[in-house]
């Protein structure tokens, strides 16, 4: 196939243009939503299929369900944008046609690989796949998402591998290069990045360093998305993921001692999402697609009342309480707590039939009952898991003092104690739940629940709501473990 390079005009913002345009091997963009962060990703890509033929090449995310399910359909519409056609100019997930040039160095299967019809061979590399990202050197690597990516597992998996597939193509342009692009790093992720900023400002790291907002797209995003999200989102989401602002915890925090170990994001079950191909966006994920969750154990859920209803869902191992899960409603989207309630369990429909038992924690508002409904809130969500084969067991609900939760969610997430459970949360399938629980703030003794107020500009999925649901799962659930007999009763010698 002999194609020669033709010019398109296209527009690019000057933060993506000084990206692309450094030289250095170490590249790292930090951009707010919108940015088009895909789209330069994308044009990187095809630099390096024009530069390298027969070259190999990492595109590197966090997980392997999120690069075939959100990041490659940008991408290849970035690609078609220039001309580049899925089954003529490459292929993703098979095995190339003939009459595509050989790579310096082919890959052992083509499941997570694209090849260009010049021989180039990209492998869709993730973090929670170590196996796939196996089998030689390369010569570049894009890692898209770089916040989600841990800084000793690149350091141990990817960066050794950066070593050239052949020596003709030592000398070339990007060949060695290593570029990273991400939104804004907050709470406990994406924090080693920083470290990337500080080595830019001594040339002889070779490393190059930008950031840019939302606003730097404004020709492509246009003024009304722009000026949408700034009246809807959450103040603090909005200078996070549109501003590009760098938000450094300040003052108290309710759960200071959340740290990036009790987040893991390996937790999708391959030996199942093989079976769906390459095209996972076309399939609606459910329970089987979760490794972090067995069907053959009881779930436990807990509710946080009101016009916004949310669950949290988590299965209790003993020795470590692990949250899977996260779900809620809105009334202001027409919906009520049946159709979170069904939500459930079309989410868990594939459960072990032996195993469909729930039990449900809450705070005390769930004994109330809506408008002239005859069944309260706990049991008209209990109604419609009962209805669907499951087993619902009611357990102790109630509010609890801000500052007795606050201490002890502190004691179990320090893990010293050794009456108590670790706790880890999934940090892809519980990301609102991650943003509560990081942004929930002390006021005197208290939870700052300011955040749930209509004015606070606040979404209710990112107030304080669900870490609510967490506290009462936890306080009712565990604290037990530790309450120390009661020795002062009655005592018959008789």
């Amino acid at each position: 196939m002999n194609l020669k390079p033709v010019k398109k005009n296209f527009y690019l913002n000057p933060i993506a243009r000084m990206y692309l345009a450094a030289l250095q091997l170490v590249k790292v963009l930090i951009a707010g939503r919108g940015f088009g962060k895909s789209f330069v990703n994308g044009i990187s890509i095809l630099t390096k299929v024009w530069q390298m033929p027969k070259s190999k090449g990492l595109f590197l995310g966090a997980t392997y369900t999120q690069i075939f399910t959100n990041t490659l359909l940008p991408i290849k519409s970035a690609w078609a944008f220039f001309g580049y056609i899925e089954g003529i100019h490459y292929v993703v997930g098979i095995r190339p046609p003939k009459h595509f040039d050989s790579p310096f160095m082919k890959p052992g299967n083509y499941q997570n690989v694209i090849t260009w019809w010049n021989g180039t061979t990209v492998v869709l590399a993730s973090m929670d796949r170590p196996a796939l990202n196996r089998g030689g050197n390369n010569d570049w690597v894009i890692s898209d998402e770089a916040l989600l990516i841990k800084k000793d597992e690149y350091d141990r998996n990817i960066a050794p591998s950066v070593r050239g597939s052949h020596t003709s193509l030592k000398g070339k342009p990007g060949h060695l290069s290593e570029e990273f692009t991400s939104s804004m790093p907050f709470g406990s992720f994406g924090q080693w990045l920083f470290d990337k900023k500080t080595a830019a400002n001594n040339p002889e790291n070779d490393t190059f360093y930008i950031e840019g907002t939302s606003w730097h797209n404004r020709k492509i995003l246009g003024d009304e998305v722009l000026k949408k999200w700034h009246r809807e989102m959450n103040p603090m989401i909005y200078l996070i993921e549109v501003m590009n602002y760098r938000i450094r915890q300040f003052g108290d925090v309710f759960y200071p001692a959340l740290k990036e170990k009790h987040w893991y994001t390996d937790s999708d079950n391959f030996d199942y999402v093989d079976t769906l191909g390459a095209n996972l966006n076309e399939f609606t994920r459910d329970c089987r697609w979760d490794k972090d969750y067995s069907r053959n154990m009881p779930l436990t859920i807990s509710h946080d009342w009101g016009k916004f209803n949310c669950i949290t869902i988590d299965q209790d191992h003993t020795d470590e309480i692990r949250f899977i899960n996260a779900m809620h409603v809105h009334v202001e989207d027409s919906k009520i707590i049946d159709d979170l309630a069904n939500d459930f369990c079309d989410y868990y429909h594939y459960h072990h039939e032996n195993h469909k038992y729930v039990y449900q924690f809450g705070d005390k508002s769930g004994n109330n009952a809506e408008g002239n409904a005859k069944l309260n809130n706990f049991e008209q969500f209990a109604t419609v898991l009962r209805k669907r084969g499951w087993t619902v067991t009611r357990m102790k609900t109630g509010d609890v003092n801000h500052l007795d939760r606050h201490t002890f969610i502190s004691k179990l997430h320090r893990e010293e104690d050794p009456r108590l459970p670790k706790l880890r949360y999934n940090a892809l399938q519980c990301k609102d739940l991650r943003i509560s629980l990081e942004s929930a703030r002390m006021k005197d003794t208290q939870k700052d629940k300011s955040s749930e107020k209509p004015k606070s500009g606040v979404k209710p999925e990112h107030a304080t709501h669900y870490s609510d649901a967490h506290d009462y799962r936890l306080w009712h659930g565990v604290h037990d473990r530790i309450e120390e007999p009661d020795y002062t009763g009655h005592v018959d010698f008789g």
